[in-house]
């Protein structure tokens, strides 16, 4: 892959280079219609799971010009076999791409730069997709100003552990200047506008499934939203997620998103674009946090320091003055938003 700058200048492995040749890629095109809506999934080593994804992608039902693009991120087992029968029988254009460099965010920038669509949806290898899912995205996308949104993520298996999923019927618009919450667009069910995802630099490879830090999806989020883009939960596109997980893989899986959001809060506030916008958000979740989950906090800071520590160069730049200088107005901010809680002066 061809290095260039990203959204953060020095972020070189962000770059995501649409216009480089698709190695690895074999495609299926038909109806002679300009691709609107790219599908995306990434898989690696989970063939069974993935051939189960791939039944529900084939009972889409649309009118809608779209394609398949299924990321093998490496795999060593049966995945080859399930994509070539799904291949054999599809009617949907497909492409398959190769991307063997291990890693969710890796897969995902690949798929990227296979797509074809203006409109990118990623979903997972073990989340079921209902027959509506494309036009349901074509219909938010109507909107210009609309660059990122997520749909509901339900629990397929009961007796899986609810994690990973967001099954709320509300709609929630993240207005432009306006901070965006962690975790109400997962990345299972996620689809943003490509010439966005792509001004942003594509995914941050430091963050994600294969690292320490998963909040790649948030992350993606937050700097698609700094370059003016409005966004949304919308629970109309749909969603199972057939995870597996049960109680006991629970606890290791949230102290790493609790690790991801760490990180990608030192990014916020790193970057000055996002600093001051981010920091009585973050504080305010610290605030609240602190009563009912500080093991949380903890976990968080951890995962900022390890992050900070792998990445110093490309966080502070060419200031390495400035983050510390802002860290240092934390406490004080810190009791404004304390003061503020209880209605006493700010």
């Amino acid at each position: 892959m061809r290095k260039k700058p990203g959204i953060h200048g020095t972020d070189a492995e962000l770059a995501v280079d649409s216009s480089q040749d698709q190695a690895g890629a074999s495609s299926q095109s038909g109806g002679g219609r300009a691709v609107l809506i790219s599908v995306i999934i990434s898989t690696r080593n989970r063939a069974a799971q993935l051939s189960r994804c791939l039944h529900h992608v084939g009972l889409i039902r649309t009118d809608t010009p779209w394609e398949l693009v299924v990321v093998d991120n490496g795999s060593t087992d049966g995945t080859g076999d399930v994509l070539g029968d799904f291949a054999r029988r599809v009617r949907s254009p497909l492409r398959i791409v190769s991307e063997p460099v291990e890693g969710l965010t890796h897969a995902r920038n690949a798929g990227l730069r296979a797509a074809r669509g203006e409109i990118v949806v990623f979903t997972d290898d073990d989340c079921y997709v209902r027959p509506d899912f494309i036009d349901q995205y074509r219909k938010l996308f109507e909107d210009p100003a609309l660059g990122f949104a997520g749909g509901r993520i339900l629990l397929h298996d009961r007796t899986d552990y609810p994690l990973t999923i967001i099954e709320s019927e509300e709609e929630r618009i993240f207005s432009l200047g306006r901070p965006v919450p962690c975790g109400i667009v997962q990345g299972a069910n996620m689809a943003i506008r490509r010439r966005a995802l792509e001004q942003a630099g594509g995914f941050d490879v430091r963050l994600g499934p294969g690292t320490p830090f998963l909040a790649d999806d948030w992350d993606m989020q937050t700097r698609v939203a700094a370059l003016g883009w409005a966004g949304g939960y919308f629970p109309g596109p749909t969603v199972s997620h057939h995870h597996g997980r049960k109680r006991e893989h629970a606890k290791a899986l949230i102290r790493v998103y609790n690790m991801g959001s760490g990180a990608v809060c030192l990014k916020l506030l790193a970057d000055p674009r996002t600093r001051w916008n981010y920091l009585p958000h973050i504080l305010r979740r610290i605030l609240g946090d602190m009563k009912t989950h500080p093991l949380k906090i903890v976990q968080q800071i951890h995962g900022a320091m390890l992050f900070l520590n792998r990445n110093r160069r490309h966080l502070l730049g060419e200031s390495p003055d400035s983050l510390a200088q802002v860290l240092k107005t934390v406490p004080i901010s810190l009791e404004r938003e304390k003061a503020s809680a209880k209605g006493g002066p700010a």
